[in-house]
């Protein structure tokens, strides 16, 4: 008699290479590939979850599957009604079974394929929204005006957080007939805060003599006020002297290096001219 594995039939099969599918099936995840899901059942040996992106299609969390650390009780680990992220193990449409690692997804793609899914869920609601304000003869283009903001931003959450701060021109540009970009840049503005950069630093200064103060106040304003680039703010503050914190925001990361860039020549300038040292540090 064969000695038997300490493996279950579920968890040998997770691993059996070659029962995983690799091409895309309609309707369906690929193996691998990170998808949101809704835990519906908890049992001792695992969870039965629906995936959010698919039609709420039923998958299995096995239990070896949910946590690198020993589980104990299952329950302290995944509960009904939680929203969690997986990676597919396996797929068999025949059976309508896909298995699911959480375990195997690191904590920052995590965060990032919520977020992901978050917007995505809010950039179909304002499709929603942008059809229902179009004439009835508009709404037939849809399907075309997603595949325009899919081709070109990946995601229609960026498409539409284009669309919020670009003209109207520039959505027709794309493809977008002006019916359809006007009422999009419209709802958009109206509903999506574009996403910022922000680089903070520190600045430490020293200007010998009894105006030294003076013309600190005189190098950190000139950094502050002197910069203009667009939507780009910058805010200099106190860490307590000598040391000041220099914060820029913008739409666009490479404007916000070029304004650092500009706000720490022209800190520097001043600091030079009157004998003074300046270092910068930047934060992570």
């Amino acid at each position: 008699m064969s000695k038997k594995s300490g493996k279950s039939r579920l968890e040998n099969d997770l691993f059996d290479p070659e029962k995983d599918m690799e091409e895309r099936i309609e309707g369906y995840p690929q193996r691998n590939e990170l998808v949101v899901a809704s835990v519906r059942e908890v049992t001792k040996h695992g969870a039965y979850v629906s995936l959010d992106e698919y039609g709420n299609l039923q998958a299995y969390v096995h239990i070896s599957e949910i946590s690198r650390t020993w589980v104990k009780n299952i329950r302290v680990h995944i509960r009904e009604g939680q929203r969690i992220v997986g990676k597919v193990l396996r797929v068999d449409p025949r059976k309508r079974q896909i298995d699911l690692s959480v375990k195997r997804v690191p904590d920052s793609m995590k965060k990032l394929k919520l977020l992901e899914s978050k917007r995505e869920n809010t950039a179909k609601a304002l499709l929603k929204l942008i059809v229902e304000k179009l004439p009835k003869e508009e709404h037939k283009q849809l399907e075309d005006v997603k595949d325009i903001l899919i081709q070109n931003f990946e995601m229609l959450y960026y498409g539409l957080e284009f669309a919020s701060s670009a003209t109207q021109k520039a959505l027709t540009d794309l493809g977008i007939n002006e019916t359809w970009a006007k009422t999009m840049r419209k709802i958009a503005s109206e509903n999506i805060v574009p996403a910022t950069v922000e680089i903070k630093g520190t600045v430490e200064i020293s200007i010998p003599g009894g105006e030294g103060v003076l013309h600190l106040q005189e190098a950190l304003v000139e950094g502050r006020d002197k910069v203009k680039e667009k939507k780009t703010s910058i805010t200099i503050y106190t860490e307590g002297s000598p040391r000041y914190a220099i914060e820029v925001t913008s739409e666009d990361y490479k404007i916000a290096e070029k304004a650092l860039d500009n706000a720490l020549k022209r800190i520097e300038d001043v600091v030079d001219n009157y004998n003074g040292e300046m270092s910068f540090t930047r934060r992570k």
